[in-house]
């Protein structure tokens, strides 16, 4: 059975989706980001792909850097 990867990640101060190297987004939240990517990967079973979803969280030094960076650049 072929096998895709989705991605949960905190890029660029963002949620993305990740697929095969790609991204997908922004997503404002992790919970946004996560039913994006699970609806994803269940639309990909139904097509008969094994699919596996990793959601991979920053540290929260960094999460809060990240927020910082686009309160000030508002």
């Amino acid at each position: 059975m072929p096998q895709v990867n989705y991605t949960v990640d905190f890029l660029d101060g963002a949620w993305k989706v990740g697929l095969n190297g790609k991204q997908f987004g922004p997503y404002s939240t992790l919970d946004a980001a996560v039913a994006a990517a699970s609806k994803a990967a269940h639309k990909a079973e139904a097509q008969g792909y094994e699919a596996l979803l990793t959601i991979n969280t920053p540290t929260p030094a960094a999460e809060a850097h990240a927020v910082e960076e686009r309160r000030n650049a508002a």
